[in-house]
């Protein structure tokens, strides 16, 4: 070969690699979402999930109604770091961490430091599934569900696609409403609460470990606290000991002392709504507030947190029944009467207070980011098992067509559920929910005389 042959095939190589950089450079914002800015110190690469990068973020509203934080010139100072297991590891669109310098109300959201800027790149049905997953979750009612705003993102002046600003699950009033534990406590009030622990299956130095009544081994991993005394340590252990026994007992009086079945429910309904059957498996967590005054705080599972895998599966079994992957405690919790008794009544309130306007609020979702999810698959197509979701109407049908297929099946084996004795009477428990369809396809839900939208944004 000759050399200008090969200088002629070097000129052309590059001139395609300049091609296609300015392409990727060319792709902006939609102008339908949020913006927001982030900017590394001197660019710096976020390259683990490990390491904070210190930086600066800006949010521009643009013209959807929430307001501005920062601007170009005076952006908010910021700490970034990679996030997640699976989606850091195995995809080219990654998530990342957001830890403001000050606690900061953000696109609608109240004030903290911790945010969680989700990619979405496993998702193949339209980028719904968590979104989707976090409407159910309020609408039946669990205590707190993290919020979720669609934004598009700008890392280091490069536009990034379509992504998820996130409410971090932590403690906090506004989150996980507990009273926090500090780290290496040892006074025996204390130690009691509050504690956020997850169901893991990714081994962190610290895991609590031990075997399940049908002889599955269990990590559990301990979200706050992080760091804990000798006290601490032997209390969450027997904690978890305690709550694995009482869920193979013969009688179901202990497991109602150390667990809150109602709650327990409300999650329970949420994951086979979705058809989520690695709910029981990994990121899934429990909490419990501290004792006060003689009065023991039970164990409630929550909140929801990945979706990752719903309808995969699409069988027409429990989440449970042979499962993909191992399903923790849930198998044998779905044997007591008690439990079943509280799921059939809380699927009741679920057919008749959310049922339809989740079903109404999954296509207001998906119309909102059409536009930027035909953006983010020109940047992201075709790179490390990137889902493409650029066809957002054949998307939104195929989840329109799992969820109500879902639904369905659920109905065949639950019928209407039963209605709770206490429903449409002074006793009518404070989380009962009334929901509101706009005219312009808006879901609003009522609750305790507040106003909010499926995302959990408050509504004046």
């Amino acid at each position: 070969m000759s050399n200008r042959f090969r200088n002629s095939t070097f000129v052309l190589f590059v001139g395609c690699l300049l091609l296609m950089a300015d392409s990727v450079q060319a792709v902006s914002p939609t102008g339908t979402l949020p913006v927001i800015y982030v900017n590394t110190n001197s660019g710096q690469a976020i390259t683990d999930k490990e390491n904070y990068v210190p930086g600066t973020v800006y949010f521009d509203p643009l013209n959807t109604g929430y307001e501005a934080l920062g601007t170009a010139g005076t952006p908010v100072t910021a700490q970034l770091k990679g996030r997640g297991n699976y989606t850091w590891k195995d995809f080219a669109k990654k998530p990342y961490k957001i830890k403001l310098d000050i606690k900061q109300a953000v696109l609608g959201m109240p004030a903290n430091k911790h945010w969680c800027l989700m990619a979405g790149a496993d998702d193949r049905l339209g980028f719904l599934r968590n979104p989707v997953g976090y409407m159910i979750s309020r609408a039946v009612g669990l205590r707190w569900t993290p919020r979720v705003v669609p934004v598009e993102l700008i890392l280091n002046g490069q536009y990034q696609g379509l992504y998820f600003l996130t409410e971090h699950v932590r403690v906090g009033s506004k989150r996980v409403n507990i009273q926090e534990l500090p780290d290496n406590t040892t006074h025996p009030d204390s130690i009691t609460g509050g504690w956020l622990v997850e169901i893991d299956n990714y081994w962190s130095e610290g895991n609590i470990e031990f075997q399940e009544g049908n002889g599955q081994h269990v990590m559990v991993s301990l979200r706050e606290p992080e760091i804990l005394s000798t006290a601490q340590r032997q209390y969450i252990e027997g904690q978890m000991n305690t709550l694995n026994t009482a869920l193979y007992e013969k009688s179901s009086t202990h497991l109602e002392q150390i667990l809150d079945i109602e709650e327990a429910a409300k999650f329970y309904l949420v994951q086979e709504i979705m058809e989520d059957c690695e709910s029981y498996h990994g990121s899934c967590m429990l909490y419990k507030d501290r004792d006060s005054l003689g009065i023991v705080d039970k164990w409630k599972f929550g909140p929801v947190w990945d979706f990752g895998n719903a309808y995969d599966r699409h069988q027409e079994r429990w989440i449970y029944d042979g499962p993909t992957w191992p399903q923790y405690w849930i198998g044998q919790l779905a044997s007591w009467p008690v439990f079943q008794k509280a799921v059939k009544e809380q699927w009741w309130i679920y057919l008749h207070t959310g049922h339809e306007s989740v079903q109404q609020g999954i296509s207001t979702f998906a119309n909102l980011i059409t536009q930027a999810a035909q953006k983010d698959a020109q940047v992201w197509d075709g790179t490390q098992n990137y889902r493409n979701n650029s066809d957002m109407n054949a998307k939104l049908n195929e989840f329109i067509g799992n969820y109500n297929w879902r639904i369905a099946w659920l109905k065949k084996k639950w019928g209407e559920g039963t209605k709770p004795l206490t429903w449409g009477t002074e006793q009518t428990p404070a989380e009962t929910r009334n929901t509101k369809v706009l005219r312009n396809g808006n879901i609003l839900i009522i609750r305790d005389g507040k106003t909010y939208d499926l995302m959990g944004n408050r509504v004046e």
